[in-house]
C-alpha cells in the first residue's frame, strides 16, 4: 500500500507537468480540447479568446438549429422568444467572424456543433407538444449559464483586448436572455 502511495506521489509533479504543458502548448488553429471537455473549468483555469470565441460560435449555431426546430413546434411566445435569440445569434457570429478576421486569430470555426450539442438538438427534434418545450427551456437554460458562466471566467483572465471588451458587451445581453426565458417557464 505504501509503495502505491508513493508511487501516486511520485507520478503526481508528471501530470501537472504534462497537463500545464498542453494548456500552455494551444495554438490557434487547435482546437481546444481542454476547454470543450471543461478540464480548464474542474482546474479553475480561465479560458483564452479563442476559447471563448470558439464556444460563443458553437452557441450560436446551437441557438440558430433550435430556433428552426421551435418555428414549428413551439407556442406563440417561445417561437418569438428563439426567433429574437437567432436574431442575437447572427448578430453575435457577425462580430466572432470580425473579431477573428481583424484580430489575426485564425481560428477554424467548425462548420457544425459537437457531437454532444448535435445529439441534444436530435433529441429536440425528436420530441413534440409538451416534451419539446420542457426540452427546449432546460437546453435553453443550461447552454445560457454555460455561455455565461464562460465570460465570466474569461473576464477573470483576459489575454486579448477586443475580446474582453466583446465579452463584457455580450455578458448582459445573455443575462437578459436567462431573465427572458425565466418568464417563459
Amino acid at each position: 500500500m505504501i509503495r502505491l502511495v508513493a508511487g501516486l506521489v511520485a507520478i503526481l509533479p508528471a501530470i501537472v507537468v504534462f497537463a500545464g504543458a498542453i494548456a500552455g502548448s494551444e495554438t490557434p488553429r487547435k482546437r481546444s480540447l481542454l476547454e470543450d471537455l471543461g478540464v480548464k473549468r474542474l482546474f479553475d483555469w480561465p479560458p483564452n479568446a479563442h476559447d471563448v470565441l470558439r464556444l460563443l460560435h458553437e452557441f450560436d449555431m446551437v441557438q440558430l438549429r433550435a430556433a428552426a426546430l421551435a418555428e414549428t413546434r413551439g407556442t406563440d411566445r417561445v417561437r418569438q422568444f428563439a426567433a429574437e435569440q437567432a436574431a442575437r445569434a447572427q448578430q453575435r457570429e457577425a462580430a466572432i467572424v470580425r473579431l477573428n478576421t481583424f484580430g489575426l486569430l485564425n481560428i477554424d470555426f467548425a462548420t457544425d456543433p459537437s457531437l454532444v450539442r448535435r445529439n441534444e438538438l436530435a433529441g429536440l427534434q425528436g420530441a413534440v407538444g409538451q416534451a419539446f418545450l420542457s426540452d427546449y427551456l432546460a437546453k435553453q437554460r443550461e447552454d445560457i449559464d454555460d455561455a455565461i458562466g464562460l465570460l465570466r471566467r474569461y473576464l477573470l483572465h483576459p489575454d486579448n483586448d477586443d475580446i474582453r471588451r466583446f465579452a463584457k458587451q455580450q455578458l448582459p445581453l445573455l443575462e437578459e436572455t436567462r431573465e427572458e426565458l425565466q418568464t417563459l417557464q
